[in-house]
């Protein structure tokens, strides 16, 4: 039985990030992932022709300073991962049925789209984007206020804005005196589907100043070629990826890990375990209430999750590269505030049918056209084609989706009437988003398929199916959040829910600090000045046909070559 100084449970990119750098800092690590493929939300999937993006729409802070291509360049990838610039005139593209904004990169270009936009608000406007600006640029998402020493140094930084910092995004908007229209634009772009009367202002602010600095990026290949390539720094440097290798328990003597016992009955010793999975299944089942203190479990029961996610994939047969901008589109149907659309989501289970039509009227999509972000990746689309996703906040009650047990309890729900039919009512809904924004859309769709928060469970094994852990209330937020070190020695956290954040950046960002932690290493100080952990020149060549999927797990069935023959590195 071979001894591992750490395992890490779950690929997705707090998991990936944390073990990449655990194996360069010289610890033996095994990486375990339940599912079929690594990158957690980040990995693709693909359908004939088309490759489809699970969770990568667009990235921010990926400049030259940027945090990700810091944490990249730490573990040896800089040069491997390119991020390819998205409009830097409007990489978000706000649309309204009465007005239309454009969110270009630069605080200054922001302000006045708005003011053009909305005239009547300028004075308000001004004020609401000074305090935004300021609390953004007061932060590093590298060395986010996850402690009170740190949130201390953010306020000195920040002056006047950090009284804002902790107060709900409403407040500010109220304070500003701002229009309706005013207020629905501004809360458009959900911080991580936090809504307004609930989301601390300061996780607006550095969400928008990680895309409004530099502007928004793609990586280039696609999301998959995170994992894939994280993986191999794991490989090179003497650890282990597995994949469908589900965690049955964290297995924990006398306070201290011991290793992890997978559903097969395989027990695996090891020092170290840092847990990527959803935060609720890793301290109340994984571990257990009887090995944590009562106030832990009180509190990990107590946390509102985020507000969960719908995806539809879409294929058309008309190729919009070069026919409009490469841009995001929040497709809005209704000038209105959003707190009632999320609290009427809140209670989906209990609402009328014409009442879900009615929500669903109102729900916004967001739409991201994969294909004209990496125009020259045949993977994604083939020429004369297009491939685009919409998403929106949607429903996590069961009883909305028409079933009574979800999949990580082994609950059956694919074929199940109630649900079948809920799902085609949200992927119209999208669809109407999308046409509302696309010419001639539904004219050309030529392949939809949809994903619903039960999906997600399903795959990710997440509670209550979100992407984005526990909800980013100014109650959950900055030191309020899970930091990477728990009461179990041993026994680190990783991923959405920790102080970081969710997203791509958030998640990385957290498998530096949970990789710190069992190192002993201020890593993201010593990021911040140039350092790199892992043997570059150790990295394999890479052959033309290289696959990112295949590299991460995928069936080899669905191998696509799309790059000359050769070799590259």
């Amino acid at each position: 039985m071979k001894r591992w100084d750490a395992v890490v449970i779950g690929s997705g990119m707090g998991g990936l990030t944390s073990a990449a750098y655990l194996a360069a800092g010289g610890k033996r690590t095994l990486v375990l992932e339940a599912g079929d493929v690594l990158g957690g939300c980040t990995h693709v999937f693909r359908r004939k022709q088309f490759e489809f993006e699970v969770g990568v729409h667009y990235l921010g802070d990926c400049g030259p300073e940027g945090t990700i291509p810091a944490i990249l360049r730490g573990v040896g990838l800089d040069e491997r991962v390119r991020f390819l610039p998205m409009d830097p005139d409007g990489f978000d593209t706000i649309v309204f049925p009465d007005v239309t904004v454009k969110v270009p990169r630069g605080w200054d270009r922001y302000l006045a789209n708005l003011i053009e936009a909305l005239p009547g608000d300028a004075d308000g406007l001004r004020k609401f984007v000074g305090v935004l600006r300021r609390l953004g640029e007061s932060t590093d998402r590298l060395t986010t206020p996850g402690s009170h020493l740190e949130m201390g140094k953010f306020a000195l930084r920040a002056g006047t804005a950090a009284v804002w910092a902790m107060q709900p995004l409403d407040r500010l908007l109220d304070a500003c005196k701002l229009s309706v229209a005013a207020r629905a634009v501004l809360s458009s772009q959900a911080s991580y589907l936090s809504p307004p009367h609930r989301a601390a202002t300061m996780v607006h602010a550095v969400f928008l100043h990680n895309y409004i600095r530099d502007g928004g990026y793609f990586p280039e290949g696609g999301g998959q070629v995170l994992a894939a390539h994280l993986a191999d720094v794991v490989t090179v440097h003497g650890g282990e990826v597995r994949t469908r290798a589900r965690v049955r328990r964290i297995l924990v003597e006398h306070g201290r890990v011991t290793g992890v016992e997978l559903t097969s009955g395989e027990l695996i010793p090891a020092d170290v375990v840092v847990s990527n999975a959803d935060i609720k299944r890793t301290l109340l089942e994984l571990v257990g209430p009887d090995k944590l203190p009562s106030r832990l479990v009180r509190r990990t029961d107590g946390y509102r999750m985020s507000i969960p996610l719908f995806n539809v994939y879409v294929a058309l047969d008309v190729d919009l590269r070069g026919r409009m901008p490469n841009t995001n589109y929040f497709s809005c149907p209704v000038t209105e505030p959003s707190k009632e659309l999320f609290e009427l989501a809140g209670r989906a289970g209990e609402l009328s049918e014409p009442q879900i039509a009615d929500l669903l009227a109102r729900t916004p999509g967001f739409v991201s056209v994969q294909s004209i972000k990496d125009p020259d990746n045949e993977r994604i689309a083939p020429p004369g084609y297009t491939n685009l996703e919409i998403m929106s906040a949607a429903p996590a009650d069961y009883g909305f989706w028409g079933v009574d047990e979800g999949p990580y309890s082994g609950g059956k729900y694919r074929r199940r009437p109630g649900y079948t039919e809920r799902k085609e009512q949200f992927t119209e809904a999208m669809l109407d988003r999308a046409a509302a924004v696309i010419p001639e859309f539904r004219e050309h769709i030529v392949h939809v398929e949809a994903g619903s928060p039960i999906t997600q469970e399903r795959y990710t094994l997440s509670s209550d199916g979100v992407a984005y852990g526990i909800d980013l209330s100014w109650q959950q937020f900055g030191p309020l959040r899970p930091g990477v070190r728990t009461p179990v020695k041993g026994l680190f956290l990783a991923g959405a829910s920790n102080s970081w954040g969710p997203g791509v950046e958030g998640a990385m960002a957290s498998g530096v600090g949970a990789a710190g932690a069992v190192l002993g290493r201020d890593l993201a100080k010593q990021l911040r000045a140039g350092a790199v952990l892992a043997d570059k020149a150790s990295l394999p060549a890479l052959p033309g046909d290289w696959d990112p999927l295949i590299a991460a797990g995928g069936p080899e069935h669905q191998r696509k070559s799309t790059i000359p023959t050769g070799t590259r590195r």
